[in-house]
């Protein structure tokens, strides 16, 4: 089935019709900013907590590996990506762990 030029571009018009090119880049810029922003967030934290109270990173490290596994989750949901479903899983994983360390170990 093939569809003729004016069929493509009404197609595409409909798909894109609340964001444009640019406001995707824009968003996708602004999520990956937040996430370096949490990271920082996090390990600034663990540092402060380690070199003042001591304490272990477990929930910490739990907050960041539900963000990456979520992060993976919706890229592979787009992609369908063997190795990114992998990578999402195993985030799932580390953050259920890391989840019951904290719970367990405080």
């Amino acid at each position: 089935m093939s569809m003729d030029r004016s069929e493509v571009l009404a197609r595409s018009r409909m798909d894109n019709q609340h964001r444009d090119e640019r406001e995707r880049r824009v968003t996708d810029k602004a999520c990956t900013w937040g996430a370096v922003s949490m990271a920082i967030s996090a390990a600034a934290i663990f540092l402060i907590r380690l070199l003042t109270k001591g304490g272990n990173p477990y929930d910490l490290l739990a907050i960041l590996f539900a963000y990456l596994a979520a992060a993976h989750a919706y890229t592979w949901s787009k992609s369908r990506s063997r190795w990114t479903l992998i990578t999402a899983v195993a985030y799932t994983v580390g953050a259920a762990a890391l989840l019951c360390a904290y719970a367990l170990l405080g």
